[in-house]
């Protein structure tokens, strides 16, 4: 392979879109086109961008090293598994799949054919989360954490609960810092007249191996737009917001200014407290994502979400959703 990879997106949807837009301005990528089953999708897509429609799957494999798939979340493993067989690189948009056999289905065929499995949590492209585990590259300083996701409704996506649209996000992100079997899961959910079955806020409480614990919350009633992740370590509290992307550290200590025998007793507290707030270079995630899915492409580096990632925080997601009686 040269250094220019050869790719397609698969779904011409409203983030296969931001697929195509992306790829379109990275270089080494050259672009061939985009498939949808729904052919007049695929064509206004295509004639939005200045790019080919391809009539199949067949003619895209024949003309691409590398796909994007962003299909919906039921059709992820027929769709992956077709392109992986054929040694066709993958980054699959979150969830991997629907079921722990279609993500096994899917590790397995890029395992057999070499091709590369990335799997499109983007949310571990974000600047901050980057930042953040760098921060925390000492897991065991970590003691608990807690996420918010929150927003009103949105119909992008309503064949899910909150938990699989949002909450994944932020389950993925704390077990990549943690680094820990997960023990245990509990979970609440927000009932109220118009959603009655209580899909769209949902509290869940995650106990791992190493004693750490995480609490995570997704909401699609809440009347503000909400993403943080806040960290408990033995030094610090370590508060990140993804939209701003930023991070704030606090910590205490004693203070160096204090002299006991200048000050009265009474003014010799001896505690001091410091607000940090990093500097931060923002960047696109997105197209962080697609450097890095054609830098695995071309060995320069390893897959930061693979397969196993994926399902691990897909377990932990069904479990949630068994807990809660949603299967």
């Amino acid at each position: 392979m040269t250094n220019t990879v050869k790719v397609a997106v698969i779904g011409a949807g409203m983030m296969g879109k931001n697929h195509i837009k992306t790829y379109q301005s990275l270089l080494g990528v050259e672009l061939k086109g985009v498939y949808d089953i729904f052919e007049d999708a695929a064509k206004s897509a295509a004639e939005m961008f200045g790019i080919k429609a391809f009539s199949s799957m067949e003619e895209v494999a024949e003309n691409v090293d590398a796909v994007s798939v962003v299909t919906t979340s039921v059709t992820h493993a027929d769709v992956g598994e077709f392109f992986l067989k054929k040694g066709i690189h993958c980054l699959i948009e979150k969830p991997l799949a629907t079921t722990e056999e279609e993500c096994k289905r899917l590790i397995k065929a890029a395992k057999e054919s070499g091709a590369v499995l990335l799997v499109g949590h983007i949310e571990r492209f974000n600047p901050a989360v980057e930042q953040l585990s760098k921060i925390l590259a000492d897991n065991s300083k970590i003691r608990s954490l807690t996420a918010q996701r929150m927003s009103a409704a949105s119909g992008r996506i309503t064949d899910v609960d909150v938990a699989m649209d949002l909450m994944i996000h932020d389950v993925e992100v704390v077990q990549s810092l943690v680094k820990s079997k997960v023990v245990g899961v509990e979970a609440a959910n927000v009932k109220t007249k118009d959603k009655p079955e209580g899909k769209d806020y949902i509290s869940a409480l995650i106990s791992f191996e190493n004693g750490v614990m995480a609490n995570l919350s997704a909401s699609r009633i809440t009347q503000s737009r909400v993403r943080t992740l806040s960290v408990t370590t033995d030094e610090a509290y370590i508060d990140m917001d993804y939209i701003a992307q930023s991070i704030k550290v606090c910590t205490q200590g004693r203070s160096p200014y204090v002299n006991k025998d200048i000050l009265p007793e009474w003014m010799n507290y001896g505690l001091k407290g410091c607000e940090e707030h990093l500097f931060i270079a923002t960047g696109q995630p997105l197209a962080a994502e697609q450097k890095h899915f054609v830098d695995c492409i071309l060995g320069r580096a390893t897959p930061r979400i693979n397969g196993e990632n994926a399902l691990e925080a897909l377990k932990v997601i069904w479990e949630i959703q068994r807990k809660l009686g949603f299967c």
